[in-house]
């Protein structure tokens, strides 16, 4: 059943709208292909711009590869374990460590009195040893003591300098042209690679039967 309104009419003007109708189907028709299609290349078009660009920064990294490795074999040719002590067993880089202070006092004129060692503890991935030593020195030594201790290798670090001066309550005087003895104390620190772990199969090892 045809509408009035529709004929009410006139030839031309329903053409007309026959026109506008089937062009606005047209247009919905083409909007429902159209939009998610335009959608969906803007998406791929983001996407290839962001691996475009991560491409390019992977192929400036890779370039550099060359650069990286030789600075890496240089590193390797200082050899930076010689910084750090030896051993790894916490007793064993403590008692390397006492060695190595008493080396240097012993070696420029100091006269060891007490040494004892700190219980190491952990420093990011590295083991810090201590130890805190007391002995006489007079300022010249003393200068060449604490020197030998920045210059040697492993490093140590003099992490405390307590000085006083021998009997500075008695009236002390040394003799004319005679440097007097100070006490020193000294807290040394150095550094050590944390000890490998045992195997876990080593320590759950069975145990052998006994006999009865």
């Amino acid at each position: 059943m045809t509408p009035a309104f529709l004929s009410r009419l006139k030839p031309g003007q329903s053409r007309a709208l026959a026109v506008a109708l089937a062009v606005a189907a047209v247009a919905a028709v083409a909007a429902l292909v159209l939009v998610p299609t335009l959608l969906l290349h803007k998406r791929y078009d983001t996407a290839i711009e962001e691996l475009t660009d991560r491409l390019v920064r992977y192929r400036r990294v890779a370039a550099q590869a060359g650069e990286l490795a030789k600075a890496v074999e240089a590193v390797r040719a200082r050899d930076s374990r010689r910084h750090y002590l030896r051993n790894t067993a916490p007793n064993l880089a403590s008692a390397e460590l006492s060695e190595a202070v008493k080396a240097a006092i012993e070696g420029n004129g100091g006269r060891i009195t007490t040494s004892q060692n700190a219980p190491p503890r952990d420093d990011e991935a590295f083991k810090l040893v201590g130890a805190n030593i007391q002995f006489f020195a007079t300022t010249a030594n003393l200068q060449k003591i604490l020197a030998a201790l920045e210059t040697q290798q492993p490093y140590v670090v003099v992490a405390n300098v307590t000085v006083r001066p021998v009997n500075a309550f008695r009236g002390f005087k040394p003799a004319p042209g005679q440097d007097p003895e100070l006490v020193v104390q000294v807290d040394a620190v150095a550094w050590a690679f944390p000890e490998a772990a045992r195997p876990a199969a080593a320590a759950a090892a069975p145990k052998p039967p006994q006999k009865s």
